[in-house]
């Protein structure tokens, strides 16, 4: 006797499966991670570089303007002339209301000793000082005298004036004991970039002298405190590399960062720009995270699809042994039905054909009105449809229900087999109704058309008249029948118009009259579209130019579809410009037929798919119905 042993071929095809899908996922999400990780430093490096770069040339511009004016006004204090001087002191500290002292000195053994000291009284006033505490602090700042070696230098003195405040000296002339010009600024409105950067939240940008005192900061209590960063990898490496510029990642505190740095061609300062690298990859660890959500969904999927597909292998062959007892026993009437197109279907057909022969075949006959549309019956008996087809111009709809894969998983079989059949009767009779004719059911999808068979004056009114009527029917079979079972159905709905091929599509031995073509493709495409706008029956503009004075719409942002040329522009049916209930917009209509919609998940559903969004920049004017894109 035969005995079963080892793994069942489900289990075989799962585990396979889901090697292969963990490997080759997880492979492609390391590379394109790592590759993205790599991408993005460079990318915020050269950023942070440029940033480094753009702020230092900024600020050198701004002080070698300060120290030519400077030099000019010192030469007029060292010449005596004192008229001049007044006017020009004047005129120098309402160009640059930020500086209130500028002062000639020398160097001597304390220090600086200073000749002749300039002073913005309006500044001092604002500020509540007076020339003497200036003074004070300039005799208290030791290492000022100290910056001063024949080149221009830079000192943070925020700390004695309570207030961000930059001095800077330079040489009046380039000579040995040249008397040495000294100006205090408030660097606030000087170093204003500093500020601006820091609003950003993500980099750290700070000006240091040669030292690696801090003389600016981004945050204005680190400008205050003018401590020392000179213990930062970056700036070391500023203040050692020789190059005016630079970047490089380091490690601090176990924390990585991203730093670049720009050398002044002013007093041996350097501008240095920093970023955390948790924060600046932010995007690539939510992207990375992202990614794996993804293997392990498709990793479901793949496992809920194979575990199916293998009960279509194990299920076909039970039902064929007990269709072999039936036969045996003289019972020819088995009920049972290919599932399939390979071997199996094959010998399930042979079954089916020698069990019940003509009393099968004549059934389909006393049946076939049922399944066929009536048109279509008369013409074939009458042998009126030839293999082939002809062009005609058609409306063609495609109708697909919304969640309904998760609502049937959560059924019994009987109760999704009736609710369909229910829902199938509805629209069926709206299509008939207007003149339609049933395509073909694509699952718990509709395909019908208008036109193909016989046309009449306007076949894309009649389709648009059945997509409003099968909403209607809708509401009305949620509202008495299906709501009171936890149920609330609802469908998009697609309309196009164009040219077709009409006729009896295959061979001679098994025809299908269908009409195909780009028309119907697009068609089914723009059914699809309904996901993203948060509408339920949408109309492509061919349509929309035949039936424009019957119906209200909402025009939708054009959107880029696979496989088009150019951009599409699709319209929401909102209702008949007879009906005074007509909902004015397409937010109006969502509440009226009881669609959730949101936005922000509706444009990461477009971001997924193959379909761009095209923006329209243009200015809305009167009269525009455009609506506003995924809202």
């Amino acid at each position: 006797m035969f005995r079963r042993f080892g793994f069942t071929i489900r289990v075989k095809l799962l585990i396979v499966t889901s090697v292969l899908v963990v490997s080759a996922l997880g492979a492609m999400i390391y590379a394109a991670g790592q590759r993205f990780y790599e991408h993005s430093e460079r990318l915020i490096q050269k950023y942070n570089l440029g940033m480094a770069q753009m702020i230092g040339l900024k600020l050198e511009s701004d002080l070698r303007q300060i120290s030519y004016q400077s030099r000019l006004l010192a030469g007029l204090v060292q010449e005596g002339e004192t008229r001049r001087m007044e006017r020009s002191a004047r005129i120098f500290f309402e160009s640059n209301p930020g500086i209130f002292f500028l002062g000639l000195s020398r160097p001597d053994a304390d220090g600086l000793s200073f000749e002749t000291g300039l002073f913005n009284q309006p500044f001092l006033r604002r500020n509540d000082l007076s020339p003497e505490t200036v003074e004070s602090h300039l005799r208290d700042s030791a290492r000022l005298g100290a910056a001063v070696a024949g080149a221009p230098a830079m000192r943070n003195l925020s700390v004695g004036f309570g207030f961000p405040v930059l001095a800077i000296a330079m040489p009046l002339e380039d000579a040995p004991g040249s008397p040495v010009i000294v100006a205090l600024m408030e660097s606030t409105g000087f170093l204003e970039n500093f500020q601006i950067a820091g609003h950003a939240e993500l980099f750290d940008l700070f000006l240091v002298d040669e030292s690696g005192q801090v003389l600016a900061h981004s945050d204005r209590e680190l400008a205050l405190s003018g401590g020392q960063a000179g213990q930062l990898p970056i700036v070391r490496t500023l203040l050692s590399s020789g190059n005016d510029n630079g970047s490089q990642r380091y490690r601090v505190g176990g924390n990585d960062y991203l730093g670049s740095f720009q050398l002044l061609g002013f007093g041996r300062a350097g501008v240095v720009s920093t970023i955390d690298a948790d924060r600046a990859f932010e995007a690539v660890y939510l992207i990375q995270a992202e990614n794996l959500k993804i293997m392990v969904l498709v990793l479901i999927v793949a496992f809920l699809f194979v575990y199916f597909f293998s009960r279509s292998l194990s299920a076909p062959i039970r039902r064929l042994v007990r269709a072999t007892h039936q036969i045996e026993q003289g019972n020819f009437q088995v009920d049972i039905q290919a599932t399939s197109r390979d071997e199996i279907g094959t010998l399930t057909n042979s079954f089916i054909d020698m069990a019940r022969g003509l009393e099968e075949r004549q059934k389909i006959k006393n049946t076939f009105g049922k399944f066929v549309n009536p048109q279509i019956v008369n013409l074939a008996l009458q042998n009126e449809l030839r293999l082939g087809g002809e062009r005609r111009e058609c409306a063609v709809l495609f109708c697909d229900l919304r969640n309904f894969t998760e609502m049937s998983e959560s059924r019994e079989p009987e109760e999704v087999l009736s609710i369909l059949t229910e829902y199938f009767s509805h629209m069926v009779d709206r299509v008939h109704g207007r003149g339609g004719v049933v395509d073909k059911f694509i699952g718990d999808a509709i395909m019908a058309h208008w036109g193909a068979l016989v046309t009449s004056e306007n076949d894309t009114a009649n389709a648009v008249w059945a997509a409003l009527a099968m909403r209607e029917a809708l509401l009305e079979l949620n509202r008495e029948v299906l709501n009171d079972r936890g149920i609330n159905l609802q469908f998009g709905v697609g309309i196009n118009t164009g040219p077709v091929l009409a006729g009896q599509i295959g061979a001679e031995t098994r025809l299908e009259y269908t009409v195909i073509g780009d028309t119907v493709n697009l068609a089914s495409r723009i059914e699809y579209l309904n996901k993203h706008f948060g509408s339920d029956i949408l109309i492509s503009r061919a349509s929309y130019l035949q039936v424009s004075d019957l119906f209200r719409f909402e025009r939708m942002p054009p959107i880029q579809i696979k496989g088009k040329s150019k951009p599409e522009t699709v319209y929401a049916v909102l209702g008949s410009i007879e009906d005074e209930h007509c909902p004015p917009s397409l937010h109006h209509l969502r509440e009226r037929i009881g669609m959730d919609f949101d936005a922000n998940s509706a444009r990461a559903h477009l971001e997924k798919s193959s379909d761009v969004l095209v923006i329209d920049n243009r200015k809305k004017g009167p009269g525009d119905e455009r609506g506003a894109p995924l809202s």
